[in-house]
């Protein structure tokens, strides 16, 4: 008499065989003839880099109105008061605060420099005729604490201008915790920069000219430790406490194609952030809005054919 049990037990452990052997990949036509034989599993995409716009928005922004105008301020993820430094941003002529922050994505361009530091952008002179905004600097750090809810930075000070901003940073040259100054073509007869300089060997400056070149090497004849750069090298300036580059890349360009901010700031030995990713430096192109219409299309053709203008591919 048969043992049903024992056969049954039998049956079931040949079927699990099987259904392991079948599951066994031997040959590609094995596994097309009888797919369903097989667990396939479809591999996970390779990792992607973050972008430089992922890498901003993990920041943190704030905008604020205070009594002499909006302030913009901005973090990095990973941002370690203990160790930051301050970087306070003064636009030139021509513009304003919240149109600088927006059109020279200032906040991707203190991302892209990869330092750890709070970043402070307040308004300021718009014309030769406008008064200064902010002629303390004390008082504008101490407008900044008093509205955020993030501990201020224990660090160094640092101030980078661009064009009439040098009218605001010669005063705030009196303020002794300033350690650093970034000149973006901003040297217009405006010589307290060398002595301020040439004083502490605790000091840097780093003095960017494109059409600020006479004032520029008038000054820097008065600095014999200034290093003098061709260019803007994007693989980082030499190292130097007093560095002096002439570039022909443009005066606007400066404060808009997110090399020279950046790679200023990463010349003066401030604590580095470790980005997920190398970025380069230089923004990249934003993309054109997409139309929402054929009848927008050909509307924008149109315009463009009687502008004498190429529209950028959509």
């Amino acid at each position: 008499m048969v043992n049903r049990r024992a056969l049954g037990t039998a049956l079931v452990l040949a079927i699990l065989a099987t259904t392991a052997h079948a599951r066994e990949a031997r040959t590609l036509t094995d596994m097309v003839k009888n797919p369903d034989g097989y667990d396939l599993l479809v591999p996970p995409p390779p990792p992607t880099a973050p972008t430089l716009d992922a890498i901003t928005k993990s920041g943190l922004h704030w905008r604020f109105e205070s009594e002499r105008g909006p302030v913009h301020v901005w973090i990095p993820a990973g941002y370690d008061p203990a160790t930051a430094a301050t970087v306070v941003f003064v636009h030139g002529y021509h513009t304003n605060i919240d149109a600088a922050w927006d059109e020279y994505r200032l906040a991707e361009q203190f991302a892209l420099a990869g330092v750890n530091a709070m970043f402070i952008a307040g308004a300021a002179p718009t014309g030769k005729r406008a008064s200064i905004v902010w002629p303390s600097l004390t008082q504008l750090l101490a407008t900044v604490a008093g509205r955020i809810d993030i501990a201020m930075p224990k660090q160094r000070l640092v101030a980078v201008g661009h064009s009439g901003a040098y009218r605001t940073l010669a005063l705030w040259l009196e303020n002794e915790k300033l350690d650093s100054v970034v000149l973006l073509d901003a040297l217009y007869g405006e010589y307290r920069f060398g002595p301020w300089a040439r004083d502490k060997d605790t000091r840097r400056l780093v003095n960017i000219a494109y059409e600020t070149g006479r004032f520029s090497d008038y000054m820097h004849r008065s600095l014999p430790s200034t290093v003098r750069v061709d260019g803007l090298p994007t693989e980082g300036f030499p190292e130097g406490r007093i560095l002096y580059a002439k570039t022909p890349v443009g005066h606007w360009a400066l404060v808009t194609d997110g090399v020279a901010l950046p790679l200023s700031l990463r010349s003066l030995a401030l604590p580095r952030i470790m980005l997920p990713a190398e970025l380069p430096l230089g923004l990249p192109l934003r993309c054109a809005p997409k139309l929402e219409s054929e009848a927008e299309m050909r509307a924008a053709a149109t315009a463009a054919i009687a502008a004498k203008i190429v529209l950028p591919p959509l």
